[in-house]
């Protein structure tokens, strides 16, 4: 797997929330979301920190309601 730099994250990261209304499965598309973050180059400590949260929040299975505002508030704190 390749590495992306952190403005590329955020342009997949911007695609994939754009594409979450749509989504068949809401917690795989969140996932795909923390996936495009995670595995790039070039964030903050802080920034590093956000995202390592957001995928602990992941693996606790929470609401599928509260998926996409969770997403796109980690998003805009990251843009």
């Amino acid at each position: 797997m390749i590495a992306m730099n952190r403005s590329e994250a955020l342009g997949a990261a911007r695609r994939l929330m754009r594409g979450f209304a749509g989504a068949p499965d809401a917690r795989r598309h969140a996932q795909q979301f923390y996936s495009a973050l995670v595995h790039a180059e070039g964030w903050s400590k802080g920034e590093q920190d956000l995202i390592v949260t957001l995928g602990i929040w992941l693996g606790e299975r929470p609401s599928v309601n509260e998926l996409k505002k969770r997403c796109d508030e980690t998003l805009e704190k990251l843009a």
